[in-house]
């Protein structure tokens, strides 16, 4: 990627983040009036790439401002895993330290139509803390999205209990130095909004300084939040996969009742272990680095999450899939068969 320069000026970079559905194309497009942005209409993300996009700031006593606006991915991406959105920002970023440039904010987008903070809500917004760092809030500007399509006296009330007073999600990010704002979805707002991070100073990221310090991407503050993600998700899936076995279990005693209902399960089966492949290959890609940490990594892993003793269990649960489908045969020589829905017909 080549140096942004602007036209003459030097460039003031904003960057944009928030959950997939929270108004990030949206809030830029207004800005930049730029036609090549896509604006998602469903939860499905538009954003695959960090997209830079330009537009001309000029603020109450003429002076004007090259501003780029970049696009990120959230962390609850529907194409892309938590690893390969952080990989993909850390990239640009790091590139544009290298051209010298710097962040002069950076706007976290949350709906305040959600009636509550989800956990891929509450990951964004912990991601986005791990990447800037506590010392830098004072450059980040919290925004809450749709005021225009809720109840405003419901919206005051959620925005003051669920995230600006005692215990709200974001009472002590903004004790520290962050400020909140509200986006209804019209272009004067969002000038309002991006007004004052152009006039602050830009400062390099925490994920920025920590990689120039040397320490590897999974040690920095961002990569240990995504590994402790992928480890949990390791423990809940592992824990799914040992109630499915009971169930396949009970199901087999009575195989000719259960058929269908075993073929759900199978199929659910299948569904986990391939995720639990992705996101062990997404967690094996996060930890690539020095080979002797790594190997150690990997086996303390191993050994907490008792990821070797899955193979033995998956084996497992193939016999009892195997005895399953040796019963339904040998009830259909009996002469059960399948006539339709879930009954059986004596021939």
């Amino acid at each position: 990627m080549e140096k942004i320069t602007g036209k003459g000026r030097p460039p003031v970079f904003i960057g944009v983040m928030g959950m997939t559905g929270s108004g990030k194309s949206t809030f830029i497009k207004h800005l930049t009036e730029d036609p090549d942005i896509k604006i998602g209409t469903r939860l499905r993300s538009c954003t695959k790439f960090i997209q830079p996009a330009y537009m001309e700031y000029r603020d109450a006593s003429g002076k004007k401002y090259d501003v780029f606006l970049v696009d990120t991915p959230g962390f609850d991406d529907t194409e892309m895993s938590d690893t390969d959105v952080l990989y993909k920002f850390v990239e640009w970023l790091q590139l544009q330290a290298k051209n010298e440039l710097k962040l002069s904010g950076l706007i976290y987008l949350h709906r305040i139509t959600d009636n509550r903070m989800s956990g891929s809500a509450t990951r964004n917004l912990n991601m986005m803390l791990k990447l800037v760092g506590e010392e830098n809030l004072k450059n980040v500007i919290l925004v809450t999205s749709r005021w225009e399509m809720i109840d405003l006296k419901e919206a005051e009330e959620r925005e003051q209990l669920d995230l600006l007073g005692p215990g709200g999600f974001w009472h002590d990010m903004i004790a520290l130095g962050a400020m909140s704002a509200r986006y209804n979805g019209t272009v004067k707002a969002a000038y309002t909004i991006i007004e004052h991070l152009i006039q602050q100073s830009p400062t390099y990221l925490c994920i920025q300084d920590e990689l120039q310090r040397g320490i590897d991407l999974n040690e920095t503050a961002a990569g240990q939040e995504i590994i402790s993600e992928l480890e949990k998700a390791a423990l809940k899936q592992k824990q799914e996969l040992k109630e499915i076995e009971e169930e396949m279990k009970k199901v087999t005693e009575n195989a000719q009742r259960s058929a269908l209902l075993l073929e759900a399960q199978e199929r659910r089966y299948d569904e986990l272990v391939e995720k639990m492949k992705k996101d062990g290959e997404a967690r094996q890609k996060l930890l690539e680095g020095d080979k002797e940490k790594l190997e150690q990594r990997i086996e303390e892993l191993e050994v907490r999450l008792g990821l070797r003793k899955s193979k033995a269990e998956l084996e497992s649960a193939q016999q009892i899939i195997e005895v399953a489908e040796s019963c339904k045969r040998e009830l259909e020589k009996l002469g059960f068969r399948e006539g339709g829905g879930d009954k059986c017909i004596i021939s």
